[in-house]
C-alpha cells in the first residue's frame, strides 16, 4: 500500500503538537514531518520532544507557513518515493481520523487536490466564519470554482503534484490561497467533510487578520485594480478630448473623444489583464484578436449609449461616461474571463 507523509508546519507550538503526534503514531500508518519555523523559548523544547515521533526540519528564523510547507515538499521530493502528502496544522484542530480520510482520498484520486472542509455553523468563532465566507465569495468571482472552505489547512495530494506545489509563490498564509487558486486551473478539487474543531476560540492561530488577509486577497483584487485603472485612463482621455474638441458639433465631438479614449485605455487594459490578472501565456495573435474585437463591439455600444443617454435623457457628457462605463464593465469582464483569457479547463469541485 502506498505510504503517506503528514507535513506539520510549527511556529511556537505547545503541547497540543505532541498530543497530535502521539495519536498519529498510535493510530495511523504514516510518517510525520514537522517543520520548525524558527520556534524559540519553551516552544523550542516542544520541538525537541517532537523528534521522538517525527522527522523534524528546522528554519533558524521564522519564514512563514508557505516557506515551511515548501521546505517539507523539497525534502519529500528528494526521497523520490511514490507517496501521498497531507498538510495539517500543529494546534490540534485536525482530528487524526480526518487526516487519514483525506490521505486515502488522495490515494484513490492521485491527480486531484483534496481539501478537508469544515462546516461553518453559528458556534464557530465570528472572525473565522466571516473570513472564510468573504474568501469563498472572492475565490468564486476570480476562478469560477466554488469551494466550501478556502482556508482549510488540511489538504492532501499525490507526490506527482510536488513539482507544481513547489512553483506556488508566497511565504506566509497567502501560499495556501495561491495554491488553491493555481490548482483550480490545473486539477480537479475534491472536498472531504471533516470535524470542525476550534480550541480556545482559535486563540492559538498565528494568522494576522489585517496583514495576512491583505496578502491572501491581493491576487483577487488584481482584476478590479486593472479594470479601475483602465477606466481612469479611458475617462481622462475622454474628458481631455471633449475639452480640445469644444468647437466641434456634439455628435462628432462625442464619437472622436470616445474613440480616442477607447483606443488608449484598451491597449493599457489588455496588457494589464493578460500579464497581471489572468497570467495568460497564449500568443498575442490569439488573445489580441479576440480582445480588440470585443473592444470594437463595446466601442459601438458605448458610443450609442453615450449619445442616447445624452440626447434623450439629457445627462451631462461627463457624467454619462461614468454611467455607461459601469453598465459595460460587467459585460467586458464576463467575455474576457470566459472567452478571451480563459484560464482553465472546465474543472470544478466535488464532495467525496
Amino acid at each position: 500500500m502506498i505510504m503517506y507523509y503528514v507535513v506539520i508546519p510549527a511556529y511556537q507550538p505547545d503541547q497540543k503538537l505532541i498530543q497530535l503526534l502521539e495519536l498519529m503514531q498510535n493510530r495511523l500508518s504514516c510518517q510525520a514531518i514537522v517543520v520548525d519555523d524558527g520556534s524559540t523559548g519553551e516552544a523550542a523544547q516542544i520541538i525537541q520532544e517532537a523528534k521522538t515521533y517525527a522527522t523534524v526540519l528546522h528554519h533558524k528564523v521564522n519564514q512563514g507557513k508557505g516557506q515551511a510547507l515548501r521546505t517539507a515538499f523539497h525534502y519529500i521530493q528528494g526521497l523520490q518515493k511514490d507517496a501521498v502528502i497531507v498538510t495539517a496544522d500543529a494546534d490540534g484542530q485536525h482530528a487524526v481520523h480526518d487526516i487519514d480520510r483525506v490521505a486515502h482520498a488522495a490515494i484513490q484520486l492521485p491527480n486531484r487536490l483534496i481539501l478537508g472542509v469544515r462546516q461553518f455553523t453559528n458556534d464557530i468563532p465570528l472572525r473565522s466564519r466571516f473570513g472564510n465566507k468573504l474568501t469563498r465569495v472572492l475565490f468564486h468571482i476570480q476562478t469560477g470554482v466554488k469551494v466550501s472552505d478556502t482556508q482549510t489547512g488540511l489538504r492532501a495530494f499525490h507526490s506527482n503534484l510536488l513539482p507544481f506545489m513547489l512553483t506556488v509563490e508566497g511565504n506566509r498564509y497567502e501560499y495556501e490561497m495561491n495554491m488553491l487558486t493555481q490548482a483550480s486551473k490545473k486539477y480537479k478539487i475534491t472536498e472531504v467533510p471533516i470535524d470542525t474543531i476550534y480550541i480556545d476560540d482559535n486563540a492559538s492561530s498565528h494568522f494576522r487578520p489585517v496583514r495576512d488577509g491583505l496578502m491572501i486577497y491581493k491576487n483577487l483584487f488584481k482584476f478590479a485594480l486593472a479594470s479601475f485603472s483602465g477606466f481612469l485612463i479611458d475617462y481622462a482621455v475622454y474628458a481631455l478630448a471633449l475639452l480640445f474638441l469644444a468647437a466641434t458639433p456634439t455628435a462628432i465631438r462625442l464619437i472622436l473623444a470616445n474613440a480616442l479614449a477607447r483606443v488608449t485605455s484598451s491597449i493599457c487594459n489588455y496588457s494589464l489583464n493578460k500579464k497581471l490578472v489572468f497570467n495568460n501565456q497564449d500568443s498575442l495573435a490569439k488573445t489580441g484578436s479576440g480582445y480588440f474585437a470585443l473592444v470594437l463591439v463595446l466601442f459601438f455600444c458605448d458610443t450609442a449609449l453615450l449619445y442616447l443617454f445624452h440626447q434623450v435623457l439629457g445627462i451631462n457628457l461627463y457624467l454619462v461616461k461614468i454611467v455607461v462605463g459601469i453598465l459595460l464593465f460587467f459585460v467586458s469582464w464576463f467575455v474576457q474571463k470566459k472567452l478571451i483569457f480563459r484560464e482553465r479547463n472546465s474543472f470544478s469541485h466535488e464532495i467525496a
